[in-house]
């Protein structure tokens, strides 16, 4: 429990006092995608396959913790920092460089129970999250394109 306090916390103060990058439509609009997608995945590979979990089996809670302040946090701090107009390979290793710190977080949560694994592997999140983060930026340049889009019609 005192990792997440300390993270829903920590994800308060970084919406609160990191420079914006991304507007405050950008960060709304990506942080329900966001959710939508975590609740989506969490829902198949939690509740219905029961490959992980958080705290206990079932819907606990302390989730809605995760749910209302870690996603929508991890998500602005990863697209507020994103590199759109460096090189290919600067994107990459950011990406890369957001998948690690994900997986020691993910780690860290493992050890102090906050999260679970019965048939999963870490090497399956590691595996996922380039994948995740990509989708997240798409999903970025997809809503500035509809922002475009609706500003000239």
């Amino acid at each position: 429990m005192p990792l997440l306090i300390f993270t829903a916390i920590g994800s308060v103060l970084a919406l609160l006092f990191i420079p914006k990058r991304i507007s405050l439509l950008e960060i709304y609009t990506t942080s329900f995608f966001a959710n939508f997608l975590a609740t989506l995945s969490d829902m198949y590979l939690d509740v219905k396959l029961d490959y992980y979990g958080f705290f206990n089996k079932g819907l606990d809670w302390e989730y809605i913790v995760i749910f209302i302040f870690i996603y929508p946090a991890a998500n602005f701090i990863v697209l507020n920092f994103y590199p759109y107009k460096k090189t290919f390979f600067k994107k990459a290793t950011y990406i890369l460089f957001c998948s690690i710190v994900t997986i020691i977080f993910e780690y860290i949560s493992l050890k102090t129970e906050v999260f679970y694994y019965k048939e999963w592997k870490i090497w399956y999140s590691a595996i996922c999250y380039p994948f995740i983060y990509t989708i997240l930026i798409l999903n970025l340049k997809f809503i500035r394109f509809l922002n475009k889009f609706n500003k000239i019609t």
